[in-house]
């Protein structure tokens, strides 16, 4: 799967919008705590809580555009039409469940 795939590129999209609209939250939290604790500055009330939301949000967007691109970089997509294999230990040849599952490990 190369990394410039459509798949890839949207997980990144999505990752990077979830990141900086929880900066943005973020920073408007910090930033209006900020500003009432030290005071606005020279650039003004909004300007100081604007910049450290565009902070927070632009460097959370960046952190889960890459996280969400690696979380989903190895996954396979699964087919309904392909049996799938229970685990080794989980039942009997007759088909009845048994009370415990035991994994094969690997």
């Amino acid at each position: 799967m190369s990394l410039l795939s459509s798949e890839n590129f949207q997980k990144m999209k999505m990752g990077f919008l979830m990141g900086g609209t929880t900066g943005a939250c973020l920073g408007f939290l910090v930033g209006g705590m900020t500003v009432l604790r030290y005071g606005p500055g020279d650039k003004g009330y909004l300007a100081t809580v604007g910049n450290q939301m565009l902070q927070t949000g632009g460097f959370l967007g960046f952190i889960m555009s890459i996280g969400m691109v690696v979380r989903a970089d190895g996954v396979e997509p699964v087919s309904p039409f392909v049996k799938q294999q229970r685990p080794l230990g989980a039942y009997w040849p007759s088909q009845n469940r048994l009370p415990i599952v035991i994994e094969k490990l690997k």
